[in-house]
């Protein structure tokens, strides 16, 4: 029960993703069914490698992909998606679909639908305890307590969604406001029956997510203390049980150690008999370590890094760039003055030379700039979408025409609104520790000075700040997502399987966090119209048809400026078996560290 778009720190090339109605590809194979390549060998260890910290396990309050990365092999869910883009079985029996009657929809939009869950028989905890889908229907209960006690959950409207997001109160998690009607487990606790009160296209996103254990949950204080738990670092975190084929046994700011999970009962027991996962702090650290061989796996680079891994020592490893479904972009905080008005986003989108930027970034390589939110080869994808061209002397000329204009005693822009001077002067923070980001922040501060637009550039720590949770930071936080302690923040967006998630989380009004993901503050009725329209559909022709509008709103509101779609690049060490190619969604390359393996 997780958002599908992740903040993340990698970009995006195309790849198609073959669709049914419900937006992919349903395969009925568990992925712990799939088996290796080769012949997999038991027991040792592999160890990954990631350039930023991870800093939270627990799914309600991290929407950070570097947590995804850490704690899939430890939390999993009923349903997730494969290296292919199927939607898959994990946890759960098969993905419901029409076909097979596990999804039964009802006469209209407005009957409402229901959802036939199922899960594997002799499911455990890693404490031994039974797995039943009452600890999925207690997750729905506990995001709703979290997300009234308002100590800033990351996914509990996804978790729990809302009907009518602008009710005040108790009318606010009134029952009939909620979109699940009732969560009816049978007894034995293998089967579920979910309906909804209406239709709600997010519903496979919405089942799909890892969960939390109800007997350890169900007594805490849903409080700061709870968001502190499963912190990495924390020595709580190895007491909480998990469901996944690993269990962490040590954690720190400098990595974490996981053995096989003795009560992983969903597919066969992982191969390994412990991973690791090392932090590097830097994009350099992460390739040096590859490159001598102390890492197995190296994992979130991109393009940009593939020429500093390809000449590894064959007797090493390899290099391999593959598509994934990520998007580098800038947010803009359109609460913050001058961001706040539609001109200057348009004007600074017009300022921007990404063709420029790219032959810079990726000298030689043949990429096309980014426009739209839905990525190339993504089966919602609006081809008709236009942004704004790069004409920096007619960028001038709109912000010259609508009285923001320059100062000759400081040389900023500037408009009197409301009373108040207001300079056009902003703050671009980024991720610390990826030169790439900072080389693209240099090039961004370079166009926008050409229009009068001078900025600051600051980074931050990926984990504990710049993608950290609203509980974990305050107003103080400076260059924090959630806290909108920004101007122009520079990230990857990873895009998942579920159409709804991925923008309704992220655009709607109703959405600004603490409440959900909206850190750009958008708010544009157009565009709430449209998304609560794409909410209402299930079958894919018209979730497509709503989708479309959506896209071309996104380009006219500019609450972010995609820049460029790239590929993934992966230090792969030969001693790591078991591995095809990179998952391109945000399920991320953990996805089935069960199955990996070391090769002799």
């Amino acid at each position: 029960m997780t958002p599908a778009k992740r903040r993340g720190v990698t970009v995006l090339a195309s790849l198609t993703l073959a669709t049914t109605a419900l937006g992919g590809t349903v395969a009925a194979q568990s992925p712990s069914a799939v088996a290796p390549a080769g012949s997999p060998t038991t027991g040792g260890t592999i160890v990954m490698g990631e350039w930023q910290p991870a800093a939270q396990f627990n799914p309600f309050f991290t929407n950070a992909f570097t947590d995804t990365e850490a704690f899939t092999p430890v939390l999993h869910g009923l349903y997730t998606i494969d290296n292919d883009g199927n939607w898959v079985s994990d946890l759960g029996t098969d993905v419901p679909t029409v076909e097979n009657g596990l999804l039964v929809p009802g006469k209209t939009a407005d009957d409402g639908f229901t959802v036939k869950l199922g899960l594997k028989p002799g499911l455990l905890w890693s404490d031994g305890t039974p797995l039943t889908l009452n600890d999925f229907k207690f997750n729905y209960d506990l995001a709703l307590k979290i997300a009234q006690a308002n100590i800033g959950c990351t996914t509990c409207a996804v978790t729990a969604p809302l009907i009518d997001t602008s009710l005040k109160g108790d009318a606010l998690y009134a029952p009939e406001n909620q979109f699940v009607k009732s969560i009816k487990v049978s007894d034995d606790g293998l089967t579920a029956d979910v309906t909804f009160r209406q239709n709600y296209a997010g519903w496979l996103g919405w089942a799909a997510g890892p969960f939390l254990q109800e007997k350890f949950f169900k007594d805490l204080p849903v409080d700061q203390a709870l968001v502190n738990l499963m912190a990495v670092g924390s020595d709580s975190l190895l007491t909480v049980p998990v469901n996944g084929p690993f269990i962490v046994t040590a954690s720190s700011s400098d990595g974490i150690d996981y053995a096989r999970n003795p009560n992983w009962k969903a597919g066969p027991p992982a191969n390994l008999d412990t991973l690791r996962f090392r932090f590097y702090g830097s994009k350099d650290g992460e390739i040096t370590a590859f490159l001598n061989n102390e890492i197995d796996l190296a994992l979130d680079l991109s393009q940009a890094d593939y020429a500093a891994i390809q000449g590894v020592d064959p007797s090493i490893g390899r290099a391999t760039s593959d598509p994934a479904w990520q998007y580098e972009h800038l947010d803009l905080n359109t609460s913050h003055p001058g961001l706040n008005d539609p001109i200057v986003r348009q004007a600074i989108a017009m300022a921007i030379d990404k063709q420029d930027l790219i032959s810079v970034l990726f000298p030689g390589q043949d990429l096309t700039p980014a426009c739209s939110q839905a990525p190339p080869g993504t089966w919602w994808r609006d081809e008709s979408v236009q942004c704004p061209a790069f004409d920096p002397t007619a960028a001038a000329k709109l912000l010259d025409d609508n009285g923001w204009v320059v100062n000759p005693d400081t040389g900023i822009r500037e408009k009197k609104v409301d009373g108040t001077v207001v300079p056009l002067r902003f703050k671009m923070c980024t991720s610390s520790g990826n030169p790439t980001r900072l080389t693209t922040l240099g090039k961004i501060n370079q166009y926008l000075n050409a229009i009068g637009i001078p900025t600051d550039i600051e980074t931050a720590d990926a984990g504990s700040v710049f993608f950290a949770s609203y509980a974990d930071t305050t107003d103080q936080t400076s260059c924090s997502l959630y806290r909108g302690t920004y101007d122009i923040g520079l990230f990857a967006y990873i895009i998942g399987g579920d159409l709804y998630g991925n923008y309704y989380y992220t655009y709607d009004s109703s959405q600004v966090p603490p409440t959900g993901n909206n850190d750009t503050r958008i708010s544009d009725k157009a565009l709430d119209e449209s998304l609560t329209a794409l909410g209402k559909e299930i079958d894919q022709a018209a979730q497509k048809k709503a989708a479309a509008t959506m896209q071309q709103l996104l380009a006219k509101a500019l609450p972010e400026i995609p820049l460029y779609y790239r590929a993934e690049t992966t230090g792969i060490g030969n001693h790591l078996g078991g591995w095809t190619k990179y998952n391109p969604s945000s399920a991320g390359p953990t996805w089935n560290a069960e199955t990996w393996y070391v090769n002799p």
